[in-house]
């Protein structure tokens, strides 16, 4: 196509050779007065005009000993000379005194590149391109005003355990803006110096990573207690620094462990590009799903509510709507679908395109946590975010009672808490010594089913303890004989349960605190369970923060066979159900 093109303006170049410089002078002296954009793309000189004029040209026309020779067309650096913006820049302007934009027959800088026997102008430096060349291709394009796409700003990677950008776009900036910026916009008050912008206004990424830049430089990262942009809005009473603006976060607040986490350099996830497909990878490790991250579609909007993961969820409005996401299975298998939604009057929907409808029902008002948020449609044995983490014995479930066999081998089910909680509890019930029954033991603060903490029955329910599993042994640090029963607990399940105070742990058997020990450290951070080396029913678990915050229903519900490859998971969300803040998929331990 670029050959055509040359052969059909070859010979009107001839003829149009001579006026050419008279035309090129008329057209810069109406340029130099214009304060309109350039009427060619910069960013297309720069990256693919530039190099072209350097390698043919810079030879004579950068050449400082033959500038007097050169005339007005005079490149910058001089050979081997490093190249910086300030010369592509005055390049540029150079350059433009040379072409007439939208006319590549009129424009100089051509004729004199493809010389007088292609139909351009004579040329001291002989021909320099040719029609089979690209970077005549090039040249033409660019005067005939090709442009490249936008450039897309790209935050630079943070290093590991420093303070991460997308960490602040998700979880920090957003309160920021909503709180802080009501006095730190624009010029601000103190160091802390915001860019906002108006409602509807474009809010650029370049403007987000100068907002981090700004909060860098009150942070001492990995020092929460040294960082001045933690301390300043820290209430007094939790040993924050005055602030003209008053207390703004509490210890106990979800804020306050945000700033933390963002301090310490957790890392936040991706930032999808406008127009991009966003695509969750399902691997043998799960993958939560943020609602408002899905493309949602009809009556549904993004909220922002209090204890929602990350600050917003999905509500439906009066004509209700969906929300679908892609995802990429990369280990094929069982997976157990949760979500985790607001009470509502209707039933969500979900399915996978091309697929049934499937229906999850709603929790009731009751099973929510504070927040007001419950998982729906569990579908493992708990109502928590992971399956079971270590199971060597048998596992079985009837009704609400999960059935633990572990005589040849313990075994251990283990639950998260959503919340940082002040103990945990367990009703079991043990089968007699003769028929199997062995050791329950309460599971407080695991890091995984081999390590962590205990309180519980041992010796066929005749001692209650409270020790450390290390490796997968356990190890008792305080024993006692357990005392009879009283009346009105015969015929009832054993409660095993574990309190927090400071340091220690306290464990109580029906009621009855019996043994306790310094356990500081991890306190209310790990997950808890139940273990057994025998025959026992669990009746209910649930972690405890003063009350009962994190309840573990012990039901089934769906689980999906996900084949490898791409899949689009869709939630119809109807008007009047419930806001949706998750959606959780994890393997599942039955095929």
């Amino acid at each position: 196509m670029v050959r055509l093109f040359m052969r059909r303006i070859a010979l009107p170049l001839l003829t149009f050779a001579l006026t050419a410089v008279a035309v090129l002078a008329l057209s810069t002296a109406t340029r130099a007065d214009d304060e309109e954009p350039p009427p060619v793309d910069y960013r297309f000189y720069k990256e693919r005009i530039s190099p072209a004029l350097m390698q043919y040209c810079g030879e004579c026309h950068a050449d400082p000993r033959k500038r007097s020779k050169m005339g007005k067309f005079f490149l910058r650096p001089a050979p081997g000379r490093r190249m910086r913006e300030r010369y592509h820049e005055r390049n540029f302007e150079n350059v433009l005194r040379f072409i007439e934009p939208k006319n590549p027959a009129a424009s100089l800088l051509l004729l004199k590149a493809i010389g007088p026997d292609n139909g351009g102008v004579t040329h001291e430096g002989g021909t320099i391109l040719r029609d089979n060349m690209a970077e005549y291709g090039a040249l033409i394009d660019w005067i005939n005003g090709t442009a490249l796409p936008p450039e897309t700003f790209t935050p630079p990677v943070s290093d590991e355990g420093s303070p991460d950008f997308l960490f602040f776009y998700k979880r920090i900036e957003p309160v920021l803006l909503a709180v802080c910026a009501e006095c730190h916009a624009g010029r601000g008050k103190g160091r802390l110096k915001l860019i906002t912008h108006g409602r509807g206004e474009e809010f650029p990424l370049e403007d987000h990573y100068k907002n981090f830049q700004t909060v860098l430089r009150l942070v001492s990262p990995g020092k929460p207690e040294k960082s001045r942009f933690l301390q300043k809005p820290l209430s007094v009473g939790d040993g924050g620094l005055k602030h003209r603006g008053g207390d703004r976060i509490a210890k106990d607040s979800a804020n306050y462990e945000n700033w933390v986490l963002f301090i310490n350099g957790e890392r936040g996830p991706p930032i999808p590009t406008e127009g991009e497909v966003q695509v969750h990878t399902v691997t043998a490790e799960g993958v939560t799903i943020q609602a408002e991250d899905c493309d949602l579609g009809g009556d549904l909007e993004d909220v922002e509510i209090k204890g929602a993961d990350a600050f917003y969820a999905v509500v439906p409005g009066t004509e209700g709507g969906r929300a679908a996401t892609t995802i990429r299975v990369v280990d094929p298998g069982p997976y157990e679908l949760t979500f985790r939604v607001a009470p509502g009057q209707v039933p969500l929907r979900w399915g996978f395109l091309g697929g049934p409808q499937n229906e999850a029902s709603l929790p009731g008002e009751a099973d929510s946590d504070e927040h007001g948020f419950a998982t729906a449609g569990p579908a493992n044995l708990l109502d928590g975010p992971d399956p079971v983490l270590d199971a060597r014995g048998g596992l079985r479930l009837e009704g609400a009672v999960l059935h633990m066999d572990g005589r040849r081998d313990p075994a251990v089910w283990l639950s998260p808490s959503e919340v940082r909680h002040t103990g945990a509890s367990a009703h079991v019930e043990m089968a007699d010594e003769e028929d199997g029954g062995d050791d329950a033991l309460l599971l407080f603060d695991m890091q995984d089913g081999w390590n962590g903490k205990y309180v519980g029955l041992t010796d066929g329910g005749r001692r209650f303890v409270i020790g450390v599993i290390e490796s997968g042994k356990t190890r008792v640090l305080q024993s006692k004989k357990t005392p009879p029963r009283r009346e009105d607990r015969k015929g009832q399940p054993h409660e095993l349960k574990v309190d927090y105070f400071g340091g220690v742990a306290i464990g109580s058997l029906d009621g009855k605190p019996l043994v306790f020990a310094n356990l500081s450290g991890n306190l209310g951070e790990g997950t808890f369970g139940v273990m057994t080396h025998g025959l026992v029913e669990v009746h209910g678990v649930a972690a405890l923060e003063q009350y009962e915050v994190y309840k573990v229903r012990l039901r089934y519900g769906p689980v999906v066979y996900l084949p490898a490859g791409l899949l689009r998971l869709w939630v119809e969300i109807p008007p009047k159900g419930g806001a949706l803040d998750h959606i959780r998929l994890v393997p599942s331990e039955d095929e």
